[in-house]
């Protein structure tokens, strides 16, 4: 044997150590992201509590993976409240066939408490915005694309969002009749109407993972979302020539764009379906801080998730609950889009038949009386 074969062995042993080092390092990887699913994110029936810091003191960092992002210090200024409700039965589900989630947004503020009503329609690629009270959008705007994962990006848009047109005493107001020669090169001498065209352009990029601290000092696995929404609005206005009417048309009014910028803090922790944070920026100045505060993490009356055993996971055909709590239980299945399918009371054991539903995952919440726990249930 010479010394050709042992550079060789020499290479192969070096070889298995990367090998080694890749794998170890490629495991280590994957198993500190997170992937963000549709169960994931906003089921009928939840309900947060967000605080509002004003005046949050954060340097946002660089983008990348395994960052700490220490929110523990933010200060709750003012709260709203969060529900996630079916639409059926609130004031505008006529208006919205095709929502099938309705966010009930509870804000206090100086003048009393503000209630609004954004109904949206959740599926596997991503929850959309469908309008707000009786202001029905002409064509879904993105709230959140799924699923979401370190490096992936996407945009939605442009969409459009307004076609109104104008006339009498709003459109005196901007487009006075002595506008018209400036605008039409002084052939016309008139303005009639106006029409306003906006469209909404968001652009999502999920650029950083790792551990967001929130102010109750609980750690969870996230992903940095970057949305940029850019609203973009036209305005055409129609002149009229008064002495031979030749002149009279359609000629450009103007327009503008105006671009906001927010970073929200996402997780798949079972019991937080909603932005751990969300930042509203200026710029690159975090203008105000929206996250879910103590009250709302401690509200959520969560129980150890080894009282219940559930298995098979994946399963087919049936699944077995069972736990040793003397209790009441009830079970109930959503799908996800937050859709009840399946529910039932039991004492200790429960078989849950799977035979009549799709392929794909659900969520399983069992409840006691002492509160509820999540678990991921695959249907295969």
């Amino acid at each position: 044997m010479g010394p050709f074969f042992f550079g060789r062995k020499k290479f192969q042993q070096n070889q298995n150590n990367l090998l080694i080092l890749v794998f170890l390092f490629s495991s280590i990887f994957s198993f500190s992201q997170i992937t963000v699913v549709a169960s994931d994110l906003m089921m009928a029936g939840d309900k947060f509590y967000q605080g509002v810091d004003d005046n949050p003191s954060i340097i946002l960092g660089t983008p990348g993976g395994n960052k700490n992002w220490n929110f523990s210090f933010l200060n709750a200024i003012d709260e709203d409240t969060i529900s996630i409700v079916a639409p059926a039965g609130t004031p505008y589900a006529s208006s919205y066939t095709n929502a099938n989630l309705c966010m009930i947004t509870s804000e206090s503020g100086w003048s009393g408490t503000t209630i609004n009503y954004t109904y949206m329609n959740k599926d596997n690629t991503g929850i959309y915005v469908l309008g707000e009270s009786d202001a029905v959008l002409p064509a879904p705007t993105m709230f959140m694309p799924l699923p979401l994962n370190y490096g992936s990006n996407h945009v939605d848009g442009p969409v459009s969002v307004e076609d109104q047109m104008y006339s009498g005493w709003q459109l005196n107001w901007y487009y006075p009749d002595t506008l018209a020669p400036l605008f039409t090169g002084g052939t016309c001498h008139t303005i009639d109407s106006a029409l306003v065209s906006a469209s909404i352009t968001n652009t999502f990029d999920v650029d950083g993972w790792g551990t967001a601290t929130m102010p109750d000092g609980n750690d969870y696995d996230a992903l940095r979302v970057m949305v940029e929404q850019d609203y973009t609005y036209t305005v055409q206005i129609y002149c009229t020539d008064t002495l031979t009417g030749t002149g009279s048309g359609w000629f450009p009014g103007g327009g503008d764009s105006d671009l906001t910028n927010e970073i929200h803090f996402v997780s798949n922790h079972p019991d937080i379906r909603y932005s751990l944070v969300t930042l509203k920026m200026d710029s690159t100045y975090v203008e105000s801080a929206a996250f879910l505060n103590s009250s709302a993490l401690s509200s959520v009356n969560t129980i150890e998730s080894n009282i219940f055993n559930v298995y098979p996971i994946p399963s087919s055909y049936e699944l077995t609950v069972q736990t040793n709590n003397l209790s009441n239980n009830k079970y109930e299945l959503f799908d996800l889009n937050g859709k009840l399918v399946k529910e039932n009371n039991f004492y200790q054991s429960a078989q849950i038949n799977l035979s009549n539903l799709a392929k794909g995952t659900y969520l399983l919440k069992i409840h006691d009386e002492n509160g509820y726990v999540n678990k991921k249930i695959i249907v295969e």
